[in-house]
């Protein structure tokens, strides 16, 4: 037991990647003024750019563009409903979450390329929740997630053309091929099981924690993997993350007297350390995220120790529900 908490903790120094620090802290700089400029729009238009880039894996351009195509779609729908529904709609973002984890555990059936969008598209669901507003609200920032998508299509084919094509790989072979397959296979029983808990999560983390609903069912998505020890120690990770993180940024927040200075320092080496640290450990990543996020709530609106609790306590009831639910998985499958 020993050695293998040792071996979870285990500090990988060689990943330390200054270069991709300083990228990182002037990306995350650089989307604080767009969005500072152009409210939620610009927000969700460059998150949309964002995540359908990360949604393009290796194939042909045709394949390549049917994957930029299904994400966008289905983004500005997610955005639609998501947005419009917010923390207050409890019942409807809880069900949204479980639809669209459903569905997205399900297409990691057939294929990788199918497992990253779907992942992407279940963290977006939960983010969109968390951007409320009005149904005419929701239209407008729908209609802003398909134009970053657009911005992003044009970013990839460009790429593209600069750039040769890499080899693509054979991918392996699936052991489920076709949708009724993937229903009756473990698989099927795991996306039940995870969308189960995302909505479970959704509704507690809205019910107990209105400011920060998404948090809690964050946790069970990025958690909740189809390998048990793979997820347990995923939330541990990201638990003791949470716990460096909050106990940090309450220390800064205490030493600021007031004072944003330190705050403001604290959030660009927070920023800094979050992507240059991003692959030496899970916890050591999660921990400069809550640091960050905590710093940029104190920043904004001087309430930097109630996002800290928030933090905390929704993280912990994530991992808990994802761990009950990997118990249950457990039990039914042996």
């Amino acid at each position: 037991m020993t050695a293998q908490l040792r071996e979870l903790l285990r500090m990988d120094l060689s990943a330390i990647d200054l270069h991709k620090g300083v990228m990182g802290l002037g990306a995350i700089l650089a989307f604080g003024i767009f969005v500072a400029i152009f409210g939620d729009i610009g927000r969700v238009a460059a998150l949309a750019v964002l995540f359908v880039i990360l949604a393009d894996q290796p194939g042909s351009l045709r394949d390549r563009g049917v994957g930029v195509l299904i994400i966008t779609l289905f983004g500005a729908i997610i955005s639609l409903v998501g947005i419009w529904a917010g923390p207050e709609h409890v019942l409807l973002a809880s069900l949204l979450t479980f639809v669209v984890v459903l569905l997205a555990t399900i297409a990691a059936g057939f294929g990788a390329a199918m497992a990253v969008r779907g992942m992407l598209l279940s963290v977006w669901a939960v983010v969109a929740i968390s951007l409320a507003g009005e149904q005419e609200t929701a239209i407008q920032l729908a209609i802003a997630f398909a134009g970053g998508g657009a911005i992003a299509a044009a970013i990839i084919w460009l790429r593209s053309r600069a750039l040769p094509e890499p080899p693509i790989e054979e991918e392996a072979e699936q052991a489920a091929r076709t949708l009724t397959e993937i229903l009756h296979s473990p698989l099927g029983w795991f996306a039940v099981l995870r969308a189960a808990a995302a909505g479970l999560a959704m509704f507690l983390g809205a019910s107990l924690f209105p400011e920060h609903a998404i948090w809690a069912a964050l946790t069970v998505i990025l958690v909740m993997k189809p390998k048990a020890g793979e997820a347990i120690a995923a939330g541990l990770l990201r638990s003791i993350g949470t716990i460096l993180g909050v106990i940090v940024a309450d220390v800064l927040i205490a030493l600021s007297g007031g004072d944003q200075t330190i705050a403001l320092i604290g959030f660009m080496v927070a920023a800094f350390a979050m992507m240059a640290l991003q692959k030496v450990n899970y916890a050591v990543f999660v921990a400069c995220l809550t640091a960050l996020l905590v710093l940029s709530d104190q920043l904004a609106s001087g309430t930097g120790e109630a996002t800290a609790q928030d933090r905390l306590f929704a993280t912990l009831l994530g991992s808990i529900i994802a761990f009950v639910a990997i118990a249950i998985g457990r039990a039914i499958l042996g």
